[in-house]
């Protein structure tokens, strides 16, 4: 037992440096790109931009960003997963369904940027205006792709998806909602390219945490319930 308990230790830790080494040849190489070019406005070193990720200053965006985030990937989830499940158990819905889906993806992905003006005509420049706006598309793509039983998957991209739509709507709705989004915007109005980079480099980070908290505790919820399908990396359950 004592043995299993270190063997595992170890391969946590033997994951945990081959998970670091990208990450720390990419940042050194480019620290020391920055300092060879020395073009600030264009590449600032990653010592200065680390410095102002870990500022305090966007701590409060960072937390409303990803609390509405994780709001509506709830959202999704509720109707989206719900919806691939009915695809995928009835082989009529699924013969019926699934091209309007592929139709709604194609034509709403490509013109989402312009739902925004109808949507503000509908409902106002509020927070439930870029909500709306945020989960169209991420409830259609976890729709489709649990409809195929990766429902594992589906979690993952429709969290990805929204939280991308979601950055996108507070740079859109800037006047009504502030986050991460409203401030990439703020800066990039100011040419701060420092604290641009910071904000992706946090909401890289942040991004990659939630969905390793997400891709723990849903393939746990996934086996438990014995929906079954094919995980994140395309294995039979």
């Amino acid at each position: 037992m004592i043995r299993d308990n270190k063997l595992e230790q170890e391969n946590r830790i033997t994951k945990w440096i081959y998970h670091t080494i990208p990450f720390a040849v990419l940042f050194l190489l480019w620290e020391v790109l920055a300092r060879v070019i020395y073009q600030p406005y264009i590449l600032p070193p990653f010592s200065a931009v680390a410095a102002s990720a870990l500022s305090l200053s966007l701590a409060d965006d960072l937390a409303i960003t990803f609390g509405f985030s994780l709001l509506g990937l709830l959202i999704t989830l509720l109707t989206g997963l719900p919806l691939g499940l009915f695809i995928q158990r009835s082989n009529k819905a699924k013969w019926a369904l699934e091209p309007f889906i592929w139709f709604l993806l194609f034509a709403i992905g490509i013109g989402t940027t312009r739902l925004a003006p109808i949507l503000i005509l509908m409902f106002g420049l509020t927070q439930l205006t870029a909500l709306i706006h945020s989960i169209i598309v991420p409830i259609l793509v976890v729709a489709i792709i649990s409809g195929y039983g990766s429902t594992h998957l589906a979690i993952r991209l429709g969290f990805l998806a929204y939280l991308s739509f979601w950055f996108m709507g507070e740079m859109i709705f800037r006047t009504a909602i502030v986050g991460m989004g409203n401030q990439f915007s703020m800066f990039y109005d100011l040419h701060n390219v420092e604290m641009m980079y910071a904000i992706m480099l946090l909401m890289g980070f942040s991004g990659l945490f939630i969905d390793r908290v997400l891709l723990k505790y849903t393939e746990n919820l996934i086996r438990k319930k014995g929906w079954g399908g094919e995980n994140a990396f395309g294995n039979q359950q």
